[in-house]
Order: C-alpha cells, then sequence, then structure tokens
C-alpha cells in the first residue's frame, strides 16, 4: 500500500525533468524572438527620426516597450568621423554611459553608419533585461543590460554592420550599481564580471570588470554586468521524499538483478546444451568406429564401409608343349 501512495510522486519526478530537458529550448527560442522584435521595434523608430547627421537623439518607443523600461537613444555618423573622433552617449536615467573611442571602422564597410544603444532599464535595475537574458549559474543581474547596434544608413533597415575597434575597446560605464550591492552584500571587484549575451539571449562570454564599474567590448551586441549571489543550501528531503527515492533505487536494483540473472540463466542453459549435443556426437562416433564412415538412408544415419575389390591377379600355368 506504501509502494503505491509513493508512485505518483516518482512518476511526478520523471516528468519533471522530462519537461525541463524539453522546455529550455523553447524558453531560448522565446527569448531570442522577443529580442529580435524589440530590436526591429527600435530600429524602425530609430531611422524615422535620423534623417541629419551628427546629433544623439532619444527615440520615443511604443507604450508596451517603454512601459517594460526600454529606452533608446540613436545617432547618425559618418565613418570617417567615427575613425577620427568617436561618439560618446550620455548615461541619463540609466546610468549607462557608451564610449566608442576612435579608430573604429565599420564591417562591412558603410559610408554612414546608425549607431543605436539601447538599454533594458525596467523599474528596479535589472528587471526588464532579466526577462530577456539570462545570467551566468550562480550571478543574477546588477544593472540594466545594454545593447549597441549598428546599421548601413544607406542600404536600409536591414542592413546590419559591426563595430570593429583596431585601437581602445568600445566602453560601457555602469554608474548605478545599487541592485548590485543588494544581491550581495559584499560588493566588490571578485564578484562581479562583464557579461556579452549571444542573440538568443544566453551567456556567451564573461570577462573582469574594468574600473568605473564599466565593460570593455570588441563590438556590437548586447552587455550587462552580474554579481555572484551566495549560493541557498537545498532544503532537506523530507520523509516521504526520502521513501519514494529509496523505493525507486530499490526497483531498479531489483529489476537489474533480474535481468542480469536471466542472462546468465540462458547463457548457463545454452552451454549445458551443446555439451550434451557434442557428448552425444561423440557416443555416435564410438560405436560406429572410426574406420567406418556414415551414410543416410531415408532419414536414418547407419555405419557404413567402402566396397574394396580383390584385383584379380594373373597366374601363370605351365607351357603345353
Amino acid at each position: 500500500m506504501a509502494r503505491a501512495s509513493l508512485l505518483p510522486s516518482v512518476i511526478v519526478h520523471v516528468v519533471v525533468i522530462v519537461a525541463a530537458l524539453f522546455l529550455r529550448p523553447c524558453a531560448a527560442q522565446s527569448r531570442a524572438a522577443n529580442i529580435s522584435a524589440v530590436e526591429a521595434a527600435v530600429r524602425d523608430h530609430a531611422f524615422q527620426l535620423l534623417r541629419g547627421a551628427g546629433q544623439l537623439v532619444d527615440v520615443p518607443l511604443p507604450a508596451n516597450l517603454s512601459g517594460a523600461g526600454v529606452q533608446a537613444s540613436a545617432l547618425r555618423v559618418r565613418s570617417n568621423a567615427l575613425w577620427a573622433d568617436g561618439v560618446s552617449a550620455a548615461a541619463g536615467s540609466s546610468g549607462v554611459a557608451f564610449a566608442i573611442p576612435p579608430r573604429v571602422v565599420p564591417a562591412p564597410f558603410a559610408r554612414r553608419v546608425a549607431i543605436v544603444f539601447e538599454r533594458f532599464a525596467g523599474d528596479g535595475g535589472a528587471t526588464a533585461g532579466a526577462a530577456l537574458f539570462a545570467a551566468p549559474r550562480g550571478y543574477a543581474l546588477a544593472a540594466p543590460v545594454v545593447g549597441i547596434l549598428a546599421y548601413d544608413a544607406s542600404a536600409g533597415h536591414d542592413a546590419r554592420v559591426s563595430l570593429r575597434a583596431l585601437g581602445a575597446p568600445v566602453r560601457v560605464e555602469f554608474k548605478n550599481l545599487s541592485t548590485a550591492a543588494a544581491a550581495a552584500k559584499e560588493f566588490n571587484a571578485s564578484t562581479v564580471r562583464c557579461v556579452m549575451f549571444a542573440a538568443s539571449g544566453e551567456v556567451a562570454a564573461t570577462h573582469a570588470v574594468a574600473s568605473g564599474p564599466a565593460c570593455a567590448v570588441t563590438g556590437t551586441g548586447h552587455f550587462g554586468i552580474a554579481v555572484r549571489v551566495p549560493e541557498t543550501p537545498p532544503p532537506a528531503a523530507s520523509a516521504s521524499m526520502v521513501r519514494a527515492r529509496w523505493w525507486a533505487w530499490t526497483v531498479g536494483v531489483g529489476a537489474g538483478g533480474v535481468l542480469g540473472a536471466s542472462v546468465l540463466g540462458l547463457a548457463v542453459a545454452g552451454a549445458v546444451s551443446w555439451s550434451r549435443r557434442r557428448r552425444r556426437e561423440e557416443m555416435r562416433r564410438a560405436m560406429a568406429g572410426e574406420e567406418l564412415g556414415r551414410m543416410t538412408v531415408r532419414g536414418s544415419t547407419m555405419p557404413s564401409a567402402k566396397v574394396m575389390r580383390t584385383r584379380p591377379e594373373m597366374v601363370e600355368s605351365p607351357s603345353w608343349r
């Protein structure tokens, strides 16, 4: 009766594990679709404002994005001016500043480049970014996730380019780390990492934080700061969980033992049958004699011998004269 009551909990655990394995790729695909939709909306609104060049403008976004804490600003600049002077974007209310140094070129090359700066601020720092971007295991997002996107302004909305820094790297400064202090009581450089996100929202790479605190990046993409959070010990297993695991382990060991014994029994039976068959063959050969052969007549086996014929010999008779 007790085993019957533990069976549902074991089934529930198996279902949870299988669901986790199958739902994780679905969650990554959903995040990638949401990030792509946000980028497309920000890009379209930015291109509507970028009629001139050389001035940073704030991009007004729809209510569903601005209400979620997404902020954006954009700038159109010539590639020769980008190479000579670089670009700087103010921090604004999100506490994030961008600094693109000189000696940066678009790849592939474009005469005019539209640069879009995204900030996923949210209410409380990293709320909006946490919904789209996954922090590394054991870490929590400590500041708004930011994005640097670049487009060929002469080719259209879909002409995405990257920014290649041939000198100093691009610098992203995070001036407001109040959420980091709340996430970890002992906030220091050893507990903080710069994170680069892939298009799916998963972590692509991490590296140490520069002074500021700031992240030195080599091109376009989405970036953030994550702080290590103290690990909480797992909750103690209840008595019913212990019994369920013990019962599942016992059933598995018992089934494995039965299967092993069955295989061993079949192997022994096969060996005995082969030995008996071989012994019967030896007895048949002994009864028939080694010098005799064997022949089959109408399904019956009997000994046989070769027919030897005596060769005639010429007998010399006395000659009659």
